[in-house]
């Protein structure tokens, strides 16, 4: 699944030929026999179902989104919406892989998704916009390209605000999705908790250093994932919250996206 995942996601962000095409051929392969290596294991898994196709399928559309010569978000639903197709997407097929049983937990791994992908889009401002994509919500605050790219006074204080309105709506995801861990096996759960503690770290890193992420791709580095490591095991072995189930998920959180949003075939 992630070789699946890696391929779609390269295709819309590195220099090839026939992007369209090839997710097109992707969608075609899916849908009808196919001879398709790359495919072979995944229509393992879609047989055995262990993950649904039509995950993968909304992953393709969303990824889609981005082949568009300009790329722009117009508001928060549509910023929701995309988080969900590009990640919310892969953290469902993950539960699925991971023998997720109960409904309500694939709320949370939605969640994940969408907090994981607002950070990227945190990170990525400056990169995204020399390839004329802005994933910052038009109407919370309307820039251009050149804008971003000029990085002048006005539009340092303009992106300084936004991205820490974006790693903000990707803190309340991450505190939902922390919620949900139980619902994973014990191993799991600790593997989820690490990732998630360590993706959110970019966010904090960003904002504890005024906002590196418009000057550079900001990254955790190895002493931090260590550091990280030590607060996981924290929570992991002292926080009993975390082993406890919650099945009060936050549904304003899912407002946007709670018409596409497929659990076991069913929206």
């Amino acid at each position: 699944m992630y070789e699946l995942c890696r391929y779609i996601d390269d295709i819309a962000d590195k220099k090839s030929k026939a992007k369209e095409a090839k997710l097109k051929k992707i969608v075609k392969d899916l849908n009808h026999d196919s001879n398709s290596l790359k495919l072979a294991n995944i229509k393992v898994l879609i047989s055995n179902n262990m993950i649904n196709k039509i995950h993968i399928l909304q992953l393709i559309k969303g990824v889609s989104l981005d082949l568009k010569k300009k790329v722009r978000i117009k508001n928060h639903q549509e910023l929701i919406s995309y988080a969900y197709l590009v990640a919310g997407t892969v953290g469902l097929m993950m539960s699925n892989i991971l023998g997720v049983k109960e409904k309500i937990a694939y709320k949370y791994a939605v969640d994940l998704g969408i907090a994981f992908q607002l950070t990227n889009i945190a990170r990525d401002i400056v990169e995204d916009a020399n390839m004329n994509r802005i994933y910052l919500p038009m109407s919370w605050k309307k820039l251009s390209i050149s804008d971003i790219k000029s990085l002048d006074k006005k539009t340092i204080i303009k992106l300084k605000s936004l991205s820490l309105k974006l790693l903000s709506v990707a803190d309340e995801y991450y505190q939902s999705a922390q919620k949900g861990l139980a619902f994973l096996n014990l191993r799991s759960r600790f593997t989820v908790l690490l990732a998630l503690i360590i993706y959110r770290q970019i966010g904090l890193k960003i904002i504890k250093k005024s906002f590196s992420n418009l000057y550079k791709r900001e990254k955790v580095s190895f002493l931090e994932k260590v550091l990280c490591l030590f607060k996981c095991l924290a929570i992991f072995f002292l926080n009993i919250n975390i082993h406890k189930k919650n099945y009060n998920h936050n549904g304003k959180l899912h407002k946007y996206i709670k018409n596409i949003v497929v659990i076991n075939n069913k929206i």
